[in-house]
């Protein structure tokens, strides 16, 4: 999904010289923001970078545009385009977050940084974060620069329907052995392109936040139910999993871990996996939906399908 700002430059005299600061403003206020933690209320500041053609070094190289008292948004000291440039080249990324580390941003070779993605608070009281980026190449001059935010993560929602007679409660989720950091790099064009490269190890586990009962998925239930408290989803980064044996030390894999409160099964795990090589895309969501079947609770099977769409659809409605 494209989130549109515009960016002013503003002058008094119609022209580019000295003097021009270059500001920055969102029109109608601040752009809708689909994330856990950050909402068009609640945003604070984003990041920006950018240079023209004529400039010794970057005109904004990692500068914070914050909210101020009057809502809108501002920075100090200002900065200007160089007199005569006839290009100019923006790059942005949202929510400011600690997770986030950039380099230097450079004409035509467009902007890199590692980027961890939080995973949430166990208490439940911190959630995580979307990572937005956006990019644009212009003619420096005194008019409304657009930049069209993109999301970078993934989201993964996972919901549950029962075949069982019997409710099975839902003890935890865990989404496991992925990347969670990497280094995101947008390159100059029209439009800007993004791409993500995993670093680290293949190791982080996301637990989702569950009830402290557990979630109940009633018996004989075929409407699938969201089975986690954080209604957002889970963000993770972009990337292709890996399973080549099913070995959930190594493979990635979805815990569940379940009880069937009316026999003696208490804390049962097991382990359900994508196909080898299933790609996780930036700015795309994914519903897994799990689903408990078998004759009795003695012969229970878990299988899971999964839908992929955009940050905009209902994951309880994705076909």
């Amino acid at each position: 999904m494209a989130i549109a700002g515009l960016w002013t430059g503003c002058s008094s005299d119609g022209g580019n010289e000295p003097g021009d600061g270059i500001s920055f403003h969102v029109q109608g206020g601040t752009p809708e923001l689909r994330t856990t933690a950050t909402t068009s209320a609640s945003i604070q500041a984003f990041v920006v970078y950018g240079t023209d053609d004529l400039a010794a070094g970057n005109i904004f190289n990692g500068i914070t545009i914050a909210r101020q008292a009057n809502q809108s948004f501002d920075y100090s000291p200002k900065k200007y385009y160089t007199a005569n440039a006839t290009t100019a080249q923006f790059a942005a990324y949202s929510p400011v977050s600690p997770n986030a580390s950039a380099q230097t941003f450079a004409l035509n070779t467009g902007i890199s940084f590692s980027y961890t993605v939080p995973t949430p608070n166990p208490s439940g009281s911190a959630s995580q974060e979307d990572l937005l980026v956006a990019g644009t190449t212009v003619t420096p001059s005194p008019v409304d620069v657009s930049l069209a935010f993109q999301h970078a993560l993934s989201r993964v929602f996972v919901k549950a329907t029962n075949s069982l007679n019997e409710t099975v409660v839902i003890k935890e989720l865990i989404l496991k052995n992925l990347y969670s950091t990497g280094t995101i790099a947008g390159a100059p064009g029209i439009p800007w392109t993004w791409g993500w490269t995993p670093t680290g190890v293949r190791t982080n586990s996301y637990e989702y936040l569950l009830a402290s009962s557990g979630i109940a998925v009633e018996a004989n239930i075929s409407t699938p139910i969201l089975v986690t408290s954080m209604n957002q989803g889970m963000m993770i980064l972009p990337q292709a999993i890996v399973n080549v044996s099913d070995n959930e030390l190594t493979d990635f894999a979805l815990e569940v871990v379940y009880d069937v409160p009316t026999s003696s099964i208490t804390g049962q795990t097991t382990y359900v996996y994508l196909a080898n090589g299933f790609t996780f895309d930036m700015g795309t969501q994914y519903a897994i939906t799990i689903n408990f079947t078998g004759a009795s609770t003695n012969l229970i099977e878990i299988n899971f399908d999964i839908s992929v769409g955009t940050f905009a659809d209902d994951p309880l409605t994705m076909p």
